[in-house]
């Protein structure tokens, strides 16, 4: 069997102005729900075309960047990784920025009513029971999905006995196929 966990194209999102906590939190749902503004390589257009069937997210930036694909079926259990949000008044830094330190936030327990990292985890359980049953049917299964909760499948994936070929890369259109017996 073959699972290939790609993540999404680059996001249409403004990431250049320095913002506030609070206007960051506008920002990331606003980052929710744009669209993507680059292509696939041909590599991961090749990859989309020939799967009988493509996972993704909810989200636009997933959906969007699975559009080569002929079968699409998209369930939010493939969301990315939710953030905690803090009010910090006297910071003003580039989105980026603000998810690095609210993820390092999260990643040492300080979830602020978001998905904790035990819930994540689980999450991922049940996503790769979804991808291992998907893949028993249709395959090669390819997921286009998310930087970390790819990373948490994938972890999981590996955790089964799936052997992954290729690097961990994280940048958008990455691509990690992973392969079992």
């Amino acid at each position: 069997m073959k699972i290939s966990l790609i993540r999404h194209g680059k996001s249409a999102c403004d990431f250049s102005e320095r913002i506030t906590s609070e206007a960051y939190r506008k920002w990331v749902s606003q980052y929710n729900r744009e669209g993507i503004c680059d292509e696939a390589p041909q590599q991961v257009q090749a990859i989309l075309q020939q799967a009988p069937l493509v996972l993704t997210s909810e989200l636009p930036r997933s959906l969007e960047s699975a559009q080569q694909a002929s079968t699409i079926q998209s369930d939010p259990i493939f969301r990315e990784l939710e953030l905690p949000f803090y009010n910090i008044r006297f910071l003003k830094i580039k989105p980026q920025m603000w998810t690095v330190f609210y993820r390092f936030l999260w990643f040492i327990g300080l979830s602020n009513q978001a998905e904790t990292r035990k819930e994540a985890r689980k999450r991922a359980k049940l996503a790769a029971d979804v991808l291992e049953e998907c893949a028993k049917a249709k395959e090669p299964l390819v997921l286009v999905g998310h930087g970390f909760f790819n990373r948490f499948l994938g972890r999981e994936l590996e955790k089964r006995r799936w052997k992954l070929q290729g690097d961990k890369s994280s940048a958008n259109w990455a691509c990690h196929t992973y392969w079992k017996e």
